[in-house]
């Protein structure tokens, strides 16, 4: 009998990398901007994060403790989405740019130094 083909497990990477983690925090940033009217370390930690005044923008902390301003978010996310559609296609744009752009550095880099101190499990 001949073998059936079995599914291939997902491949997945074995680290973690800087740059998309950074990319990541500008998406994160984009997000609670355009519906909480904050930053994102000031929407998940609340007025404790040092040099950020409150500016009437709306904490996960404020959020739990009262539901209703989901429709406010609701209300921000609707107002400004043009503004955050266009934001994330710019920074995409930016990331692939500078991923290309990048390449040679981030690999003689990763090969120097973040190899040799934090092993092959943090890539730049």
């Amino acid at each position: 009998m001949a073998r059936r083909k079995t599914r291939r497990a997902p491949r997945r990477r074995k680290s973690f990398s800087i740059s998309n983690a950074l990319f990541s925090v500008g998406y994160a940033s984009i997000i609670t901007e355009g519906a909480f009217k904050t930053s994102a370390p000031q929407f998940l930690l609340g007025d404790v994060v040092s040099g950020y005044a409150s500016g009437g923008g709306i904490s996960l902390k404020e959020l739990i403790a009262r539901p209703e301003l989901l429709e406010v978010a609701a209300s921000n996310v609707m107002a400004n989405l043009p503004t955050m559609v266009v934001q994330s296609f710019a920074l995409g744009i930016t990331e692939k740019v500078f991923k290309q752009v990048m390449r040679t550095p981030f690999r003689r880099i990763q090969s120097g130094l973040i190899k040799p101190l934090l092993g092959s499990g943090v890539r730049l």
